[in-house]
């Protein structure tokens, strides 16, 4: 039964996610979105107010069916036509694994760049060291001493007194 042969009060009861489903199987083939949700909001006599926020639910909604398969350009069709096995054996002919030999190349080439990136690091280092050689790290005359300075505050108030 095709949708022109529904009565008004089947239609009504449908949903809009239905209603795209049995358009697009008449169609017999890929149909835009905005085509067939301005037939669904006619069919259905959806409100001019209310066609935005219908027309993101059946988005999403066609999106989350799994009849449905979007097919890039807005255009949809129906997963029933687009067979599983079909599907991996054109993926599986895009891709092409690299050659063993283009593979090891590839990896002694990242293995050379990580030597020198790991030399590099090492010379910035002990020129880093070697910038603070006139300080001594141990001399303890430079250490601040917080008993020092207490003693010099407590001299300090002292002398306002």
């Amino acid at each position: 039964m095709t949708i022109k042969e529904l009565s008004r009060e089947e239609i009504t009861e449908m949903s809009a996610v239905e209603i795209s489903y049995r358009l697009i199987k008449e169609k017999n083939g890929p149909a835009e979105f905005a085509n067939f949700f301005t037939q669904v909001s006619e069919l259905k006599q959806i409100p001019s107010k209310d066609l935005d926020d219908r027309r993101t639910k059946l988005f999403t909604t066609l999106n989350i069916d799994g009849r449905f398969v979007h097919l890039g350009n807005n255009h949809w069709g129906l997963k029933e036509w687009y067979p599983v096995d079909k599907t991996d054996e054109d993926l599986g002919n895009t891709f092409q694994a690299p050659e063993p030999e283009e593979a090891q190349e590839f990896e002694d080439i990242e293995d050379e760049l990580d030597e020198i990136a790991n030399e590099d690091d090492s010379d910035a280092d002990e020129q880093s060291d070697d910038d603070f050689d006139g300080y001594d790290d141990n001399d303890e005359s430079d250490d601040y001493d917080e008993e020092d300075d207490a003693e010099d505050d407590d001299e300090e108030d002292d002398d306002n007194n």
